[in-house]
């Protein structure tokens, strides 16, 4: 169980980083990104993404820090933060194209004019549910793998992630208008009204 918890702790601290730096740089500078295209930036995310992962497979053991052990109390804790997760994928996936989901709205004029405001399903309750299941994810591996390091990360995260949002609903907000606008007042961004129905 240790080299499970020491891989999951290091892949997850040396591939996620550079795609929380990476994606706000694409959602701030969305216009910039248009004239390279698709096929451009997605060579220069995926080179870039290589590279800092790299940089940060070097120091891997430094960013883990240290190892907590296996805890089998937050282990079975983490099977709530995975059930949540995987139920918000079911839901969400059924309602995004492939293009929508590798960002090809953000990266196209053409798929930029044909997008549609989702409003439907999970959608009508939360307006980010992909980075809501994808933080419960990532809470869920934090506590099985243990790891100091894994920790700041998460808590780090949510700094970044809010900053990729904001960055995002305004580009949202380019795109919809104030149909957006409205659908902002009516649904929260990130956590759910769990009394509405899903």
């Amino acid at each position: 169980m240790d080299a499970v918890r020491h891989f999951l702790a290091v892949f997850v601290l040396v591939v996620l980083p550079p795609g929380v730096f990476v994606w706000p740089v694409v959602h701030r500078f969305t216009r910039w990104w248009r004239k390279v295209g698709p096929v451009g930036t997605y060579l220069f995310l995926a080179a870039a993404w290589i590279t800092l992962s790299t940089l940060l497979y070097q120091i891997r053991e430094l960013l883990a820090d240290r190892d907590f052990g296996t805890n089998w109390i937050l282990i079975a804790i983490s099977t709530v933060f995975f059930a949540g997760a995987t139920a918000l994928e079911l839901r969400y996936w059924k309602y995004l194209s492939m293009p929508t989901l590798i960002g090809l709205p953000e990266l196209s004029e053409s798929a930029q004019r044909k997008g549609k405001l989702l409003r439907e399903g999970i959608y009508g309750v939360v307006r980010h549910p992909r980075y809501l299941g994808e933080g419960l994810f990532l809470i869920g591996i934090a506590l099985v793998s243990n790891y100091a390091g894994l920790y700041v990360f998460v808590v780090l995260l949510i700094p970044a992630g809010y900053v990729t949002l904001a960055l995002e609903e305004r580009e949202l907000i380019e795109r919809f208008g104030d149909a957006y606008r409205q659908y902002q007042r009516e649904v929260p961004q990130i956590i759910p009204r769990f009394w509405r129905t899903l």
